[in-house]
């Protein structure tokens, strides 16, 4: 019987306590800018394709290294390498110059 009475007591709170609820404002800019962070986006390459200074860079900073595979960007101002030494295989990225870009 004390069910039969809670209930419905608890139902009514529930809706007229959700019903005083207010909205709160929130200012909106038109003027905002949105940021959207691009992923860089590598095209293939072949190995024999790579400007003369990263293959000079690998050779140098990276003795003994193969180059397993090879990405431009589109404008050819940074190559992505896929480079293996010894077991180890490492991606590196460098600039047309043969400078090393760091990624984090």
């Amino acid at each position: 019987m004390k069910n039969l009475f809670v209930l419905p007591v608890l139902a009514f709170g529930l809706l007229t306590g959700t019903q005083t609820m207010n909205a709160q404002e929130v200012a909106y800019n038109d003027n905002a800018e949105i940021v959207i962070p691009m992923q860089d986006k590598y095209i293939d390459l072949a190995i024999e394709n790579l400007p003369q200074p990263v293959l000079d860079a690998v050779a140098k900073d990276y003795a003994g290294a193969t180059i397993e595979s090879a990405g431009a960007k589109e404008d050819a101002s940074e190559f992505k390498l896929v480079i293996k030494q010894g077991d180890k295989e490492m991606e590196v990225y460098c600039d047309a110059d043969g400078n090393w870009v760091s990624k984090k």
